[in-house]
């Protein structure tokens, strides 16, 4: 599977250059709200949220303490901030990958795929969307259900659904979709997350389809499971 691409500029800023370099103040201003955005993303994985203080993310993206309060009241609107940003980075992503699909099944396998694709590609955004939101509060975790949201309604388009099945499943599908992504982050292993596509779309599938017609829909993958078992 081919490697994700580059995270966006606003997600993976370099440093302004030192000295005098004549930019305007507005596009400072700009540039170092983007470096203590990709500053925090770094910053995390090592210390976790709570641990997470001012200073290391000020340091971390080489401005002073000041400078962070002029573009964040706080850590949290700092963390909301860049869960918005790797949130409309990754949806976006994913829907233009799954716009041309037709058929629901394979919508669910192709936005599956590129979904762990990204992440795969970009630890730090998994482990800032699957692993940190549960410690960073509830806005947090109202950012994550909209992301979730938005990313179901990315798949389910024309599914068919069925009447009898709880109405909170997807809720419950996503919630073990994220919890997959956490293990794999937590192990180290997140860029083998593409490795996990198929696990998860027969996760999202067999409630809606059954396991009969997940067979014959993946006779090579079966084979392949039974002949390394």
């Amino acid at each position: 599977m081919a490697p994700a691409g580059p995270l966006p500029a606003e997600l993976a800023m370099a440093r302004l250059p030192a000295g005098r370099h004549g930019l305007s103040r507005s596009f400072v201003a700009h540039h170092q709200r983007l470096r203590i955005v990709a500053a925090l993303l770094r910053v995390l994985p090592r210390h976790g949220y709570p641990a997470t203080t001012i200073g290391h993310i000020a340091r971390e993206a080489g401005v002073s303490r000041a400078a962070f309060y002029q573009q964040f009241e706080g850590k949290e609107e700092c963390f909301l901030a860049t869960y918005d940003l790797a949130a409309s980075w990754f949806c976006e992503s994913v829907e233009a990958a799954v716009a041309g699909e037709e058929d629901w099944r394979e919508r669910i396998r192709v936005g599956a795929a590129e979904a762990l694709r990204l992440l795969g590609g970009n630890p730090l955004i998994a482990h800032l969307t699957a692993v940190e939101v549960p410690q960073a509060g509830a806005a947090a975790r109202e950012r994550q259900q909209a992301m979730l949201g938005r990313f179901a309604a990315a798949l389910r388009a024309d599914h068919p659904g069925r009447p009898e099945l709880p109405d909170d499943l997807a809720d419950l599908l996503l919630g073990g979709v994220v919890a997959l992504i956490a293990r794999y982050v937590e192990d180290g292993r997140a860029e083998r997350l593409p490795e996990a596509t198929e696990t998860l779309v027969e996760y999202l599938l067999i409630p809606y389809i059954g396991g009969e017609e997940r067979a014959l829909r993946w006779p090579e993958a079966r084979r392949r499971r039974s002949r390394d078992g």
